[in-house]
């Protein structure tokens, strides 16, 4: 009888050892913390490390679950962050005015400045011949608010065209955006560079110029975090950004695979997906700091188009704390 007690026991602990086993198992599968990322562009090719730190099994690897949600333009991206259904925003500078409006956000880190990822473009019919005979016109941009429609505001400034002698149409997503600019509904567009091209291939367009031929001296791209994340979950912002730069350094040494994760969101033929990666890739930087003389110059840009008023302390929308090299 004790020998069968005995059987029946230790076949009780192995289930118990292996109910622990299996609990830890599911521990483990839920360890992964999660973060809400928002872009605010599904096929812009400076935006996608968001996916190839997912798809590389980079942000894995550091204990994180990120989802990505696209949206059409800066405005909605920041409308999101205020009702609380994102963590982060990757970014642009231009967006800096909804955090000193008040969005409960703040900036970072910085992680490019490629502005010639975006292109101001017309039809290839010759209705507009230079930058300055938009004027009069209307040119398609994301959201108002967003970086496409300052990136405009500031182009056409630089040629005489102020903000009162155009307009703007607000097309939503670079798809809409480009449908608006074929079907003739709009004069011009800010579009993707990447996807330009392949138009300008196709003879359906034209890029007049590129953002960075006009712009310099700019943050273009940077992150966003939330309140919350930052004062509740700060241990898992400094994972997210840990591995973030982990991320770049890997698409900066693996072209291939990195336009082969890319190209089902930039839709590029593989021409343009390598030139692409070898235009913008580059611009790239590991260590996320924002450089002071840069913010201000997208202070100063950002008053010139008559977006804010006066330059803000950079208190008031910055926090580096979480960088990598920041420690903690």
């Amino acid at each position: 009888m004790f020998d069968c007690f005995a059987r029946v026991s230790i076949r009780g602990l192995g289930c118990f050892g292996m109910a622990a086993l299996l609990v830890g198992w599911v521990m483990g599968a839920r360890a992964d913390d999660k973060i809400r990322a928002g872009t605010p562009e599904p096929t812009a090719y400076v935006f996608s490390p968001t996916t190839v730190g997912i798809e590389s099994g980079i942000f894995k690897r550091h204990g994180l679950d990120v989802e990505r949600i696209d949206f059409a333009g800066g405005a909605k991206l920041h409308q999101a962050m205020t009702a609380g259904a994102l963590d982060v925003i990757i970014g642009t500078g231009s967006d800096i005015p909804f955090v000193l409006k008040g969005a409960p956000e703040r900036v970072v880190a910085a992680y490019a400045n490629d502005l010639n990822s975006v292109s101001l473009v017309v039809r290839s019919d010759n209705s507009v011949k230079t930058i300055a005979d938009l004027k009069g016109k209307t040119v398609g941009t994301t959201t108002a608010g967003s970086f496409t429609t300052w990136v405009a505001k500031t182009i056409l400034a630089n040629h005489g065209v102020r903000p009162d002698e155009f307009k703007l149409a607000y097309l939503g997503a670079m798809n809409g955006i480009i449908a608006g600019l074929l079907a003739k509904d709009v004069d011009g567009i800010v579009g993707t560079t990447a996807g330009s091209l392949t138009l300008e291939r196709e003879g359906k367009a034209r890029i007049l110029v590129k953002a960075g031929d006009e712009i310099h001296d700019f943050i273009a791209d940077v992150i966003y975090a939330s309140e919350p994340m930052m004062k509740e979950r700060p241990a898992v912002l400094r994972r997210f950004l840990v591995a973030w730069f982990d991320t770049l350094r890997f698409m900066k040494a693996n072209k291939a695979e990195t336009i082969r994760i890319t190209q089902p969101l930039t839709k590029l033929p593989d021409a343009i997906a390598s030139e692409i990666y070898d235009a913008e890739t580059p611009s790239f930087f590991i260590d996320g700091h924002i450089d002071k003389k840069s913010l201000a110059a997208v202070q100063q840009a950002l008053i010139d188009v008559g977006v804010i008023e006066k330059p803000a302390p950079e208190a008031d929308f910055v926090d580096e704390r979480f960088l990598p090299q920041a420690g903690g």
